[in-house]
This record gives C-alpha cells, sequence and structure tokens, in this order.
C-alpha cells in the first residue's frame, strides 16, 4: 500500500492521520491532550471516510453530564448519516467538560474539518489513554487498510475520501 507522508501526518488510502495524537485505531477515533490535561475527542479520517457525508450529530444526555463523572463506554455523541449511526463513547472513565454543540448546525465538520473544528467532546480522563501513538498507530492502520473495506457508499477495497469531493454546504 502506498504512504506518504503529508505535512505533519501521514496520509494512507487518502486519509490523514496527523502526527502527535493518540489513535483507537478499532473504534476510529484520535485523541489531543491539550498542555492543562484535557483531552478533545473525535472521528479520525478513516472514521469519517468509512461513515460518509454525515448529516446529523446529536448529544443525548451529554448536556445534563457536562462537569460530572462519566464511566468508560458511555456514549457522549451519535453521528448520523444517510445509511450509517454510529456512537462515540469515552474510552475510559473521566470528567466530561464539554460537547462540540456546534456540530448540532455543522455536522459536517466531522468529514471537512476532522482534526480541527470538527472535534467531538472533551473531557479530563484521570490516567493515560492506552490508545496507540506515532509509527504503532501508523502501523496499525496501514494493517487494517490493507483489508478489503466496504463503505457505506458500497466502495470496495480502497476508501473514497470526503475532502476530495465538492461538500460546499458548510
Amino acid at each position: 500500500m502506498a504512504q506518504t507522508i503529508w505535512g505533519d501526518a501521514w496520509v494512507l488510502k487518502s486519509c490523514i492521520l496527523p502526527y502527535g495524537l493518540l489513535y483507537d485505531v478499532g473504534h476510529d477515533l484520535w485523541a489531543r491532550r491539550e498542555d492543562n490535561g484535557v483531552v478533545r475527542l473525535g472521528l479520525t479520517d478513516v472514521g469519517q471516510t468509512a461513515g460518509g457525508k454525515l448529516q446529523v450529530v446529536s448529544f443525548p444526555r451529554s448536556a445534563e453530564r457536562i462537569g460530572t463523572e462519566v464511566p468508560a463506554g458511555k456514549t457522549v455523541a451519535l453521528l448520523e448519516s444517510a445509511k450509517w449511526l454510529g456512537p462515540i463513547q469515552l474510552p475510559v472513565s473521566g470528567h466530561l467538560l464539554e460537547v462540540n454543540q456546534t456540530l448540532l448546525e455543522h455536522p459536517l465538520w466531522v468529514n471537512l474539518e476532522t482534526y480541527g473544528r470538527g472535534w467531538i467532546a472533551a473531557f479530563r480522563p484521570p490516567a493515560q489513554l492506552p490508545w496507540l501513538s506515532g509509527e504503532a498507530a501508523r502501523d496499525a492502520y496501514a494493517e487494517r487498510l490493507r483489508r478489503t473495506f466496504r463503505s457505506v457508499a458500497g466502495v470496495n477495497d480502497d476508501f473514497w475520501c470526503v475532502h476530495c469531493n465538492d461538500w460546499d454546504d458548510l
């Protein structure tokens, strides 16, 4: 599989994986630890590509959980495309600090600004996340992307990237 380096990121099958993030490859999530210990959580480029063009982002019961300890595995957001519904769950327990309310009006930010304005939740975990980073994350994604992939759009064996399309209805 061809692999290129783009800026401060790897590009695998047209999906961007920035350096410096932690990755949960099995759930297609990224995490960025900020200087104050807060962790921002989002869907990776691989995940948003697989899910397709997002139409709805919702935060069921998340508003009432802000500032409270939320157990690992609790859903903090639901992402919905035409043919896919994906829960975003906290990987470890932590204090839920914020959900990205702007996604209610702009769900495509998850597709188009995956690692920026498309973040989903912020929380403070009590410990390090048990996720991959650096070369280990890149290698795990490279292995995963070698396998046959079928997106909700029906594309076989290769990823179709929303970044390469004309979605300008933000």
